[in-house]
């Protein structure tokens, strides 16, 4: 099981299916929050549905093709990081992240992405990461080019959420101007 810590209140680890129930109550509770930016949220409407994400990205996570950990901070379930769609012939993978409800503030989605970067540069041996975020997600934006991260265009109409359709900002991190 994947694991390490990233400081002395946040840690990153691979779901275990017996957590499902509380990754599940923070999902809920945190609906209001993710649902206009991450369209998964709310087609996940149990904890058996949640159970079987989990199951699934364990089963990639063993493939090599996603990395999916979830943030704990001071001991609680916060959010989760992923490093997903790895293309190792191309050293690159996409990047997505959230924090619940009452979570956000403290800097958690940036340690953990932080964290998540220094082992897809340092471990996995990637060069790029990019991902991309609702043109309208400022926060998630923000929070990617405090890291770095830079944008390389908008891909129009990319994502349906919610009904609507959306443009996306492409952005990504090269392992050398990682700082």
């Amino acid at each position: 099981m994947l694991m390490w810590h990233i400081d002395d209140e946040i840690m990153l680890k691979q779901a275990d299916v017996k957590e499902s129930d509380n990754i599940y109550r923070l999902l809920e509770k945190s609906r209001h929050h993710l649902g206009p930016w991450i369209s998964w949220v709310d087609y996940t409407q149990s904890s058996g549905e949640m159970r079987q994400f989990i199951k699934t990205v364990n089963k990639k996570m063993k493939d090599q093709t996603d990395v999916v950990l979830f943030i704990w901070y001071r001991g609680q379930v916060a959010g989760s990081v992923a490093l997903y769609d790895i293309k190792w012939h191309n050293q690159s993978g996409m990047l997505g992240y959230w924090v619940g409800t009452g979570f956000e503030g403290h800097g958690i989605a940036q340690r953990a992405v932080k964290g998540m970067l220094m082992y897809a540069y340092y471990t996995l041996m990637l060069n790029r990461v990019e991902l991309r975020a609702a043109v309208q997600n400022e926060k998630s934006i923000k929070l990617a080019r405090r890291l770095g991260f830079q944008a390389e265009g908008v891909v129009r109409q990319a994502e349906w959420i919610r009904g609507n359709c959306r443009d996306q900002v492409q952005m990504s991190l090269m392992k050398n101007e990682l700082h």
